[in-house]
């Protein structure tokens, strides 16, 4: 395990080093990010102001599903950002030389490139969550089961991550894949509860997009049952046991791109 932290560890450098060399490039994109999340979060406030509620939610009850929902797509899309190279790799035959090193080839597939210009934005998130929670003096059990479905989120998201690269091997498509988690993903940004059935169930359960954006939020204002955390778990580790076991059988399929 120690082996494969210090592997991950030299991939964040190596990434960060890259990165950095194109400073205004980097700074451009830093930049641009920080309008298009200011944007949506301006246009959120203010409908919620004029309109009072929405589903039942306060203003600063739909900021914080907006607040929370980019917190875990964020970090998310800075550790795997590497996926989007896969496919060039599957093409070109470089994946044939990740299997021959001595280093699990699920690690460099998916964390060996992540986007550091997503960790500035990351930051803001934080400080400005940090602050909400702080200044709302929430009770110390809603805080820590709010981390830790954000965890089973992450959770959640390396198992989709994981599937798609799985798919990849199989037949080529990734980049279409990913589109489609984002355009999904990009729905719940307003709470799952305003969609109605099947669709609310669909994306909750079958597609878990809803426990992961939207049920940590709701265990904070106290909107979440006990039975729907504990599924929430449940869902994650079985979803991520799912994808290893699809990774794994992939890799078994693999034809090699000189074959």
């Amino acid at each position: 395990m120690l082996k494969e932290f210090k592997i991950i560890f030299k991939y964040f450098t190596y990434s960060l080093q890259t990165q950095l060399t194109n400073i205004p490039i980097f700074l451009l994109f830093f930049i641009a990010k920080i309008i298009r999340y200011g944007l949506f979060l301006i246009f959120l406030y203010f409908l919620v102001n004029n309109i009072s509620q929405i589903g039942g939610y306060s203003t600063n009850q739909m900021l914080l599903f907006y607040l929370t929902f980019n917190l875990i797509d964020t970090t998310s899309q800075m550790l795997f950002r590497e996926i989007y190279r896969f496919r060039p790799q599957l093409v070109s035959g470089g994946f044939d030389f990740t299997l021959a090193k001595p280093i699990n080839p699920l690690i460099r597939s998916l964390l060996g490139g992540p986007d550091f210009i997503d960790a500035g934005i990351l930051l803001i998130l934080l400080i400005v969550i940090a602050s909400i929670l702080f200044s709302n003096r929430l009770p110390y059990l809603q805080l820590t089961f709010y981390l830790l479905l954000i965890i089973n989120s992450l959770v959640l998201a390396t198992a989709f991550h994981i599937c798609v690269l799985a798919i990849g091997i199989l037949s080529l498509s990734v980049d279409h894949l990913v589109m489609v988690y984002r355009d999904l993903a990009s729905l719940v940004r307003i709470p799952v509860d305003l969609f109605t059935d099947p669709l609310r169930s669909f994306i909750t359960f079958v597609i878990p997009i809803g426990i992961m954006f939207t049920f940590p939020a709701k265990m904070l204002f106290g909107l979440l049952s006990w039975q729907l955390v504990v599924t929430s778990f449940v869902l994650g580790l079985v979803y991520l046991f799912l994808s290893l076991k699809f990774w794994h059988f992939a890799l078994k399929h693999y034809s090699s791109a000189s074959s």
